[in-house]
């Protein structure tokens, strides 16, 4: 009798060449009887196609699918179709997977979990390395992890790359990646899945190296309509925590949907000393957020740091005093 495939790892790979085999090489170190490897090429006009047929003829628990280009989330979505373990995970074809992670993690499947949460290691391109982590505990009920995180925050919500999902729950409730936007795609997933949780368990063990292989990551790069981008995503992040937390305080929950508002504002603002071509399109929009009719305190407020935090706290305060007043 065969055994159930207890996890299922999807790499969505796109002109890899230069580092997938460094990246398959960390996973398939790994790989037992019980986990299948779905690598998706999405569309490559390099050798990456070669390159991941050639793992097919060596491993029997690699899969290989071809597809048109769509994106990561076209490739995610393909992966997600033929996997079969009872957990999903995903990798990014420039990541590593961190050595002796799934021996560690895998223990955790058996607590029958909807989501684990792990830590992450920031690899940035000059070198230099951040750990990202969690702390370990158990949320019996997703409104428990809601209400922790309206509380605390840094529970490594954004990535799809550092989480175990529930196979099952993700085809139950039809939960795909939204394609054809540009950046984004893996929160909203995120955010629609934690709403069909039950048990949520967050892990400090680190799952991968996150590596900026290049400059023109989100950061690095010029995003049309990014102020309008990362709003509605601070929306669909507050619609979620506030829907699913059970027992948190209104002011709690005041707190929480403003600071998160300033968090993405004050996130547009820095872009501009890298992007200053974002600066026409985006600043007329935040200063119509913050200062409404009123003129902004100085024509470069937003240029000096120690003057736009005062600007932002001092809209977070008032977007929870407006809120108050209107209960």
């Amino acid at each position: 009798m065969t055994s159930r495939t207890e996890l299922s790892i999807i790499i969505p790979a796109y002109n890899c060449e230069a580092w997938i085999d460094d990246c398959l090489a960390s996973v398939l170190g790994e790989m037992t009887d019980r986990r299948e490897l779905i690598l998706v090429d999405d569309g490559s006009t390099d050798s990456t196609p070669a390159i991941l047929s050639s793992y097919v003829h060596q491993y029997k628990n690699i899969h290989v699918l071809f597809c048109s280009h769509k994106g990561a989330s076209g490739a995610r979505n393909a992966g997600l179709r033929a996997a079969t373990g009872e957990y999903v995970a995903f990798v990014d074809c420039d990541d590593r997977l961190k050595q002796g992670f799934l021996a560690k993690a895998t223990p955790l499947l058996h607590e029958h979990a909807d989501l684990c949460i792990f830590g992450i290691e920031r690899v940035w391109l000059n070198g230099t390395r951040e750990d990202w982590t969690v702390r370990s505990r158990f949320f019996a009920a997703a409104s428990d992890f809601a209400d922790a995180y309206i509380r605390e925050g840094r529970m490594m919500i954004y990535s799809n790359c550092n989480k175990f999902y529930r196979n099952d729950l993700i085809r139950r409730a039809g939960i795909v990646f939204e394609e054809g936007i540009d950046f984004g795609e893996d929160r909203l997933f995120n955010y629609r899945y934690l709403r069909e949780c039950s048990s949520i368990i967050c892990s400090e063990h680190i799952m991968l190296e996150y590596v900026q292989r290049k400059a023109d990551s989100m950061s690095g790069r010029h995003v049309p309509g990014y102020f309008h981008t990362v709003m509605a995503l601070h929306q669909a992040k507050t619609d979620c925590f506030l829907a699913m937390s059970k027992g948190t305080r209104e002011e709690e929950r005041l707190r929480f949907a403003a600071k998160d508002a300033a968090g993405e504002i004050s996130r547009t603002l820095e872009r501009f000393t890298d992007h200053p071509e974002e600066i026409a399109e985006n600043l007329p929009l935040v200063e119509n957020m913050i200062f409404g009719d009123q003129a902004p305190p100085s024509r470069n407020w937003y240029q000096n740091s120690m003057e736009r935090a005062r600007v932002l706290r001092e809209y977070a305060d008032t977007l929870c005093n407006q809120k108050e007043r209107n209960l």
